[in-house]
């Protein structure tokens, strides 16, 4: 069974700070800190910053001594803040980029297999979902446990399909999740066509491949998930699992951290 940490009080945590992460409070005084930490949270604040000032060896893995971090210098509380605050300034116009691409991905794609199908009744539209699921693996060559995720996808969907009373609301209701699974597992044909549609409208990422695009869709999505539950960005990067503390390989970090740097400015899709 696996025991958790006692939770700190704000106090505590300010105590713990100082002991353990030698963090000093000059240009932040200690209750401005206390405040900070409750409204915002030590996980928010502290934690996902901390590789900035502990120590690494010289094949780039930090030092632990007793399963703490090693800190050779004092650390304004300032720094850290600022680390959050920077980041979390970001988050508005992400969101309003992220917003603008899943509202034309979902009609588009929804407009493009909606046109050039006939499914016109429940059975048909089960029918049109097995396609997918099936034609998925055959498109790529995903993992088994994101096969199951996408599999899961289309399971859902089916067992929600008699609670719409049409087929434009069952389309519109989708995550871009959701969507982004249907089109991994649409014919390549109609692929192609709403890449061209996506291309149109600076959407496609500078990819023309579709796998690719699906890929950099992906990444987009974990993205979309992070900032719209106040999670912090450094963490997405950092962490192929945060949950298990699985660090993801560089070659990930980087591809996460390019998505990050594009949703960071304004694109033309955002607008209305």
């Amino acid at each position: 069974m696996t025991t958790y940490k006692p939770a700190k009080n704000a106090q505590e945590q300010i105590e713990y700070l100082k002991t353990n992460k030698k963090i000093t409070f000059n240009s932040i005084h200690e209750q401005q800190a206390r405040d900070i930490l409750f409204k915002y949270n030590y996980i928010n604040v502290i934690t996902p910053y901390k590789h900035h000032f502990s120590k690494f060896d010289k094949d780039g893995n930090e030092v632990k001594i007793d399963g703490k971090h090693i800190y050779e210098r004092d650390v304004e509380f300032s720094e850290y803040f600022n680390l959050f605050k920077n980041e979390r300034l970001q988050y508005p116009i992400i969101i309003k980029n992220i917003l603008g691409y899943e509202l034309r991905f979902k009609s588009i794609m929804a407009y493009r297999i909606l046109t050039s199908t006939e499914i016109n009744d429940e059975n048909k539209l089960v029918a049109y979902l097995e396609s997918v699921r099936l034609r998925i693996p055959m498109n790529s060559d995903y993992s088994n446990s994101r096969l199951e995720h996408m599999n899961n996808h289309i399971k859902q969907l089916e067992k929600s399909i008699s609670g719409y009373a049409d087929i434009y609301c069952f389309f519109d209701r989708m995550s871009l999740g959701v969507s982004l699974t249907i089109f991994s597992g649409l014919d390549q044909g109609l692929q192609k066509q709403l890449l061209k549609d996506f291309k149109s409208l600076g959407m496609n990422f500078g990819v023309k491949n579709i796998n690719d695009f699906i890929d950099k869709v992906f990444t987009l999505v974990a993205i979309r998930n992070c900032v719209m539950h106040c999670n912090s960005l450094e963490i997405l990067v950092r962490y192929y699992n945060p949950a298990t503390h699985k660090l993801r390989k560089n070659r990930n970090k980087k591809k996460y951290a390019k998505m990050i740097n594009e949703l960071s400015i304004e694109k033309q899709y955002a607008q209305i």
